[in-house]
């Protein structure tokens, strides 16, 4: 089982290899990063947003249409909610194998701080393999440091470690075992 990862339009240009690099070597998955070929719908004039479900269904359809079979993360630069959500960095469809994640609040230019591409890069990784590990049947951890706990601030995101909890691992590959092979 591989990852392909889509960069799309507005993410940050010259991140893509070193996020796939980090991701890669975060859930031991091969990963391929390539431009989007995906439109999507879902912008929500009223809140300047994408609406991620309608991201992931554009995603579904692609993915469908391609006959694709490895798990598919599109990065994109665009703001991102979810219904009933102000925003959220990132949203996940395991059933699908879908998955994107918003570098938009990931940057510290949103939130008025100076910019720093490795926290940048740093983030991008934990929210991709985050949404990643959702795809392979991972739930939220209850360990603030592993890369499956549930982030719903910034703050939380920059506490997690660049990997998962010794329990989430072995989670992980035991449902690689049973599921990819």
């Amino acid at each position: 089982m591989n990852i392909l990862i889509f960069w799309d339009r507005g993410a940050p240009v010259g991140l893509e290899m070193p996020v796939s690099r980090i991701i890669s070597q975060i859930l031991d998955i091969p990963v391929e990063v390539c431009k989007s070929p995906v439109l999507y719908n879902g912008f929500d004039r009223s809140r300047n947003q994408f609406d991620a479900t309608e991201i992931l269904t554009c995603l579904d359809v692609f993915s469908r249409r391609n006959e694709e079979n490895r798990l598919i993360l599109l990065v994109t630069g665009d703001d991102i909610f979810r219904p009933h959500t102000r925003y959220v960095f990132g949203l996940s469809r395991p059933k699908t194998k879908t998955a994107v994640i918003s570098s938009a609040r990931l940057n510290n230019e949103y939130w008025g701080l100076p910019y720093d591409e490795m926290m940048l890069i740093d983030r991008l990784s934990r929210e991709g393999a985050h949404e990643l590990g959702h795809l392979l049947f991972l739930d939220h951890c209850s360990n603030p440091s592993c890369i499956m706990a549930n982030p719903s601030t910034l703050d939380d995101l920059d506490i997690k470690k660049s990997m998962l909890c010794p329990s989430c691992l072995a989670k992980m590959n035991k449902k690689k075992v049973s599921v990819f092979v």
